[in-house]
């Protein structure tokens, strides 16, 4: 099996359906305690095997620009923008959208957006912080200094 394969087997295996903020929020029958998610090493993992992975970043663009930095390729719409901003998704309708923020919960949100709107989508447990706490666990291990746009 070559490593594409592998990360879709290991993608498909890895939803989780938990929730990452209260519980009881709902976007016409999907609650946020049941949106799909992976974790970054997941995600790190389906990026590594295929570069054409889409990643959506709900933060601001001062967070994405900021100190956690982002991940390289990923596509910017603060989560306030999304409901008005969903058709510049429709060129990734056919894709799975990995939904990351700063810690989850906004993530979590735009994900049971994405899903009522018919997207194929997975929130990011733990977003940027995370993201930026695994690559600083990988380059201490290597001995480098991280880089969080990875």
């Amino acid at each position: 099996m070559n490593v594409r394969g592998a990360c879709l087997i290991l993608c498909s295996l890895a939803f989780m359906w938990v929730g990452c903020a209260a519980p009881g929020t709902h976007w016409g029958g999907i609650s946020e305690s049941s949106v799909p998610t992976v974790s970054v090493e997941v995600l790190r993992a389906c990026i590594d095997s295929d570069p054409t992975t889409f990643v959506l970043d709900v933060r601001t663009p001062e967070e994405y620009d900021g100190p956690l930095g982002h991940i390289e390729n990923a596509r910017l719409i603060p989560l306030q923008e999304l409901g008005e901003r969903l058709d510049e998704l429709n060129d990734v309708k056919d894709r799975h959208i990995y939904i990351i923020c700063k810690g989850g919960v906004r993530s979590a949100t735009a994900t049971g957006m994405l899903l009522n709107a018919g997207f194929k989508a997975s929130n990011v447990a733990g977003g940027m912080r995370a993201w930026q706490a695994m690559n600083e666990q990988e380059h201490e291990m290597k001995g480098s200094v991280p880089n969080a746009n990875l």
